[in-house]
Order: C-alpha cells, then structure tokens, then sequence
C-alpha cells in the first residue's frame, strides 16, 4: 500500500462510518449496548481471523499489549457513540468530527509534541463551525447524550494518535485482530455483570432490524474499518486522517435521504445553519493541513507578483 492507496482506503471506510448511525438507530434501547459490543466485535474478529489467520504465529507480546491499550480506548469510544448516537445521524457525525480539536492537547500531555499556530487556529474553526451546527437546537448542549459524544471523541482522539505511534513498528493485522478479540471478551465481561445486576438472561433480540444492524456493524466498522485503519495509518499522519475522516459530515448529509428511503424512516433537516456549520468544520480541519495551507499561500504569493 502506498499513500495514495491509503487515502482512498481511509476515504473509503470513512463513508461506511457515515452511513453507521443509521444502522445504529435498528438497535432496540432494550438491548444491552455490552451485549451489541460483544457481537459485532466477535463478527469483525472472525473475519480478520479468517483473512490474517497465518499471522498469528508471529504475535509476541509486545503487540499483544499494544492490542489490549487499542482495544480499551476504542471500547470507551463505541461505549459513548452507543450512548449518545440517539441525536440523530448529522449531529453526530458533526460532534464525532471535532475529536479534532483534542489532538493537539493529547499529543502535547502524552507526547510533549507542541503545535503549530495554524492548528491551533484550526481548532478554534473547528470549534465555531460545530456551535454554528448546534444552534439549531441550543438545548442540545444541555442534553446528556451531546456530553457522552464529546467523552467518545476523546477516546477517538487518543486511538488515532495511538495508532499512527503503534503501526510504525508493529504487525497491522494482529494489532487488528487483537483489539477486536480483547474488545469482545470485555464488552462480554461487562455484559455478564451487568445482566447479574439486572438479573436479566444473556439474551439477543431474534428481529432482523437487530441482526442486520450487527453484521453491518460487524462487518464494514469492527472489520474492514479496522483492518484498513491499521494500515493506512502507517504512511497517513494522524492531522491528515482527520482531514479525511472530516468529509464523513458531508456524506452523511448527502445520504440522509437515501437511507430515509431504504429504512422507511424520516431523512434528518437539513438546514442552512448546519450546512454553514458543517462547512466551517471542513474548513477549519483543511486549515491544519501543512499541504492545503502550503499550496494557499503559494496562490497567495503568485497572484501578488
């Protein structure tokens, strides 16, 4: 793969993560969000297991450790999108997009890597572009589920960052494999105590709505997004990931009324203001990128002469 290849492949996923929350709005508020973690992760592990099966005899401990830390952040990641996804599907998206803004925290409290100004003004667009998205509806910033996506795109934050670190000099595949495994024996651990506290049976829903959320889910997030994540991530920087996962915004606006259509539900309003604002997150994201900025002022500088 080269980087080319990685960011179509990383543009490619990004488009299955926009059209996600609909799937995710099939799963009935009945189900345990640990029981829904545990499926879909044993899903996605078995197709990586059956696609990277001979690699398993070069896993050592190091990756296996590495796997377990993935698996945790990205555990609380899908924990929080879970619990917060019920927003509807462009909120989401939009709030999901600005884990941006704590990339450059992250990377200077973990790593002592400071920031350019250029992204820290990119963080401040970024910032404007989603309180623009939110003044649709201002009570949303009072609304615990807007809380838990902003938890999640914390957790996102550190996995993207983790992951560029941890690809450089580790085995992709098992890093896949492991973090779906460890992600389903925990979100199964959770599942059990939380059905001893309920006392409630280890039991699934038998509807189709359910099933085919979970193989899609399964399938196309836990798998295949893994899969490619991993690997790309190896020759695409973490600020040029975000540019990329960034257009998941505009896809899911673009493809609201298709699955409306497909799911028989009610495509999402789409208004000027939430155009306008996810246009300024686009736009601030692009900001932070040396390439986009560097060919800018280049413009800039010919147009003068």
């Amino acid at each position: 793969m080269n980087k080319r290849e990685a960011n179509v492949s990383l543009f490619i996923i990004t488009f299955f993560a926009a059209i996600q929350y609909a799937f995710l709005e099939g799963v009935p508020d009945s189900v345990s969000h640990f029981a829904f973690l545990c499926v879909t992760n044993l899903i996605g592990f078995l197709l990586t297991l059956a696609v990277f099966f001979s690699e398993l005899f070069r896993v050592d401990r190091k990756q296996i450790r590495q796997s377990l830390l993935l698996s945790l952040e990205l555990f609380g990641f899908n924990v929080f999108l879970l619990l917060g996804s019920s927003v509807g599907a462009t909120v989401s998206a939009c709030v999901l997009s600005a884990y941006f803004v704590f990339l450059p925290l992250l990377s200077l409290l973990l790593f002592k890597t400071r920031s350019d100004r250029m992204t820290l003004c990119a963080v401040g667009v970024v910032l404007a572009g989603l309180a623009l998205m939110l003044l649709e509806d201002p009570a949303g910033l009072k609304d615990v589920h807007f809380l838990y996506l902003l938890i999640a795109d914390v957790f996102f934050a550190l996995y993207i960052l983790t992951v560029g670190r941890f690809t450089a000099g580790s085995n992709p595949s098992i890093l896949a494999m492991g973090q779906m495994l460890f992600n389903c024996l925990i979100a199964l651990i959770f599942w059990v105590g939380q059905s001893a506290i309920q006392r409630t049976p280890l039991s699934l829903p038998t509807d189709s709505a359910f099933w085919g959320s979970a193989i899609f889910i399964g399938f196309f997030i836990r798998g295949l997004y893994g899969i490619v994540q991993m690997y790309a991530q190896r020759y695409v920087s973490p600020l040029n990931t975000s540019l990329i996962f960034s257009t998941e915004i505009i896809i899911t606006m673009l493809m609201s009324p298709v699955l409306a259509l497909l799911f028989g539900t009610q495509p999402e309003r789409i208004t000027a203001l939430r155009l306008a604002g996810a246009g300024v997150m686009v736009l601030g994201i692009l900001l932070a990128d040396p390439s986009v900025t560097g060919a800018l002022k280049r413009r800039l500088r010919h147009e003068e002469h």
